[in-house]
Order: structure tokens, then C-alpha cells, then sequence
């Protein structure tokens, strides 16, 4: 792939819309839990929106590399753009989510079995 294709306006729009998209998404998750993480330093939620975004970027940019890049998912080309929306935006959500998903587990078994005892 080179360079020039990376910027091309289907590329160029698909970045626009995961930017958007992921403006929605870092809003959501961080009405819902984190609220209280920054209170009120709003150059760590600006930080946490940059990273957040970058990450999303940054996906979509790995999947574009990948579907022009290797010969075995070339058949598979017209599915670029939403493969790519989707890891661009579940880059950056999924791993927050997991970690609290596994945090609750581990409290909930350290809780168990601290009753046992």
C-alpha cells in the first residue's frame, strides 16, 4: 500500500466518521464511569478524549493495512470499511470494559472467599 492510499477521500471520510463516532462513544463511557476518575481536570478528559480517538484511528488504520497488505483476505476487500469501523471503535471500548468485567470477577471470588474462612 502506499502512502497516497492511506489519504485517499475513502479513507479520509471513513477516519471522519470513526472520529465522530468515537467522540459518542468516549461521551458515553465516560458519563457512565468516570464520573468521579478526573473531578473536574479537564486537561486529563481532553488527554483521555485524544488518546481515546487516536486509538480508534489507529484500529481502522491497522484493518486498511491489513485487507490491502495480505494477498489471503483480498477477496474480502469490500469489507474493509465496516471491519475497519468496527475494530476502530471496539479498540479503544473493549479493553476498558474486559478489565472491569475481569476487576469484578476477582473481587467477587476474593469476596467469596473471604467469607469461607
Amino acid at each position: 500500500m502506499v502512502m497516497n492510499d492511506l489519504f485517499s477521500p475513502a479513507n479520509l471520510s471513513m477516519f471522519a466518521i470513526i472520529l465522530f463516532s468515537s467522540f459518542f462513544v468516549f461521551l458515553f463511557n465516560y458519563r457512565h464511569d468516570n464520573k468521579d476518575k478526573y473531578q473536574g481536570n479537564w486537561w486529563l478528559i481532553s488527554l483521555d478524549l485524544f488518546i481515546n480517538m487516536g486509538m480508534s484511528v489507529t484500529g481502522y488504520i491497522l484493518i486498511v493495512l491489513v485487507f490491502d497488505n495480505v494477498p489471503q483476505v483480498a477477496a474480502y476487500a469490500t469489507y474493509k470499511y465496516p471491519v475497519g469501523f468496527l475494530f476502530g471503535l471496539t479498540s479503544n471500548v473493549s479493553i476498558p470494559i474486559i478489565l472491569k468485567m475481569f476487576a469484578e470477577q476477582l473481587q467477587s471470588k476474593l469476596k467469596s472467599a473471604s467469607k469461607g474462612k
